[in-house]
């Protein structure tokens, strides 16, 4: 038999509460993240250009 699925209710209250258990990341530890981010965003953009020049050049090779 399946269970019945209780119905939440968010209150103020408790959402407050949750959100003074959360452990907020320092302004060092965000730049750091961030940099992070920019960085692979920018290798993964890199790597996809490559990718993109081969591609093409193949389909010249076997088209032309």
């Amino acid at each position: 038999m399946a269970k019945e699925k209780k119905e939440r209710v968010y209150s103020p209250k408790g959402i407050f509460q949750e959100l003074k258990q959360v452990e907020w990341p320092g302004f060092k530890t965000l730049m750091k993240s961030s940099g992070l981010v920019i960085v692979f965003t920018l290798l993964f953009g890199l790597y996809f250009f490559i990718c993109e020049l081969l591609a093409s050049g193949l389909l010249q090779v076997i088209v032309g």
